[in-house]
């Protein structure tokens, strides 16, 4: 299942973490130039990425993620240069959860989270449509972090620390279509390559370390839906697949406590609430 995913998200380019923002309609308007901020947050799952090994394997079950969104939109005289209409700054946290298993002569649990910052810098294709298309580069720098515990015979406990670092850039395309007066209907689109730099420790009964440097592809969809309550507020519901082609994970199925790397899918469903809170858009 999770190689389909893949091949759909390769496929489409997949997005980013953050949706738009949606501001008031800008036909027939100059001097735009505004601030905004965007909260959002919901519940998350993943598939992928497990520890241990094949045949014991220890996967997290998803839980709560929140981001929050800086933006600025300058119409009429642009971003650096022009070049840029639609500039933002993201800091998003997803909890993976944990989980757990008991089996002869094996206890063990793993518990994973992810957190990332990145930049979006974007270009409308037509400033005045009312549907409107837009092309982006987002640079992001993410780290997940997992910890096991595993006891393997009474109070014999090792615990294994491994800390991943992801760093990279997407291009984005995102289209937003007006369907009805006050709502609009929101798609993304983006992918990308990043370099992963990985580091275990293992600590207790047993000790040991492993390092692991590569490079995967990251995809994202976003589908959503914004309402425009009055004309600096806005609420909306996205849902959005997150891809990355290789994640570390820790691997002791040979016998060797090694780091080796997964492909990792995340689904997540969320609320958000974009608020305008300076500048002009008249």
């Amino acid at each position: 299942m999770r190689k389909i995913f893949s091949a759909l998200t390769i496929a489409a380019t997949a997005g980013t973490f953050a949706m738009p923002a949606l501001a008031t309609d800008f036909i027939g308007k100059s001097n735009i130039d505004f601030f905004y901020a965007e909260l959002e947050g919901g519940y998350s799952a993943f598939d992928g990425a497990s520890t241990i090994g094949s045949s014991i394997s220890l996967q997290p079950d998803g839980g709560a993620y929140g981001t929050v969104t800086l933006g600025h939109v300058s119409i009429d005289d642009g971003i650096i240069y022009g070049y840029v209409d639609r500039a933002e700054l993201w800091f998003s946290y997803f909890d993976h959860g944990d989980d757990s298993l008991t089996v002869p002569g094996l206890s063990a649990k793993v518990d994973r989270d992810y957190w990332e910052v990145g930049t979006r810098f974007q270009h409308y294709y037509d400033q005045n449509a009312t549907n409107k298309m837009m092309w982006g580069f987002e640079p992001f720098y993410g780290e997940f972090s997992d910890n096991v515990v595993q006891i393997t015979a009474g109070p014999t406990t090792a615990t294994v620390d491994v800390d991943t670092s992801i760093y990279g850039a997407l291009l984005s395309f995102e289209y937003e279509r007006t369907i009805a007066p006050a709502t609009m209907l929101l798609f993304r689109a983006a992918g990308g390559v990043y370099g992963l730099n990985s580091d275990m420790n293992i600590s207790g009964a047993t000790t040991g370390s492993d390092s692991e440097s590569t490079a995967g592809f990251r995809g994202q969809l976003a589908l959503g839906l914004k309402h425009q309550v009055n004309e600096r507020t806005s609420v909306g519901v996205v849902g959005r697949l997150d891809y990355f082609s290789d994640v570390a994970r820790f691997d002791s199925t040979s016998g060797s406590n090694v780091i080796t790397t997964d492909d990792l899918l995340g689904a997540s469903i969320g609320v958000n609430l974009n608020y305008i809170f300076g500048g002009t858009y008249q």
